[in-house]
């Protein structure tokens, strides 16, 4: 299997903007509001339909580790290098 195309990075400030997104710390008081937000049923059908969509296609609990570490892998790849 061959190697995807390399992604172009974004530009320097968007990283910056989304890293400090991604890094920034939420109040008690936000944390609270998004885990107390109620679930859409669209949402749950949608949960449920990629958890079993996920056990049928590892079945096994070693076959869920290894894929999970497989995407993990993967994911850890494409980031780019920051320092």
């Amino acid at each position: 299997m061959s190697e995807p195309p390399a992604m172009e990075l974004p530009d320097p400030e968007a990283l910056a903007r989304v890293h400090a997104l991604a890094e920034r710390r939420l109040s008690p008081e936000e944390f609270e509001a998004y885990v107390r937000a109620p679930m859409s049923d669209a949402e749950r059908e949608e949960i449920l339909a990629s958890v079993a969509w996920f056990m049928k296609r590892y079945p096994t609990p070693g076959e869920r580790l290894a894929a999970a570490r497989r995407a993990y892998a993967q994911w850890a790849k494409s980031m780019p290098r920051t320092g």
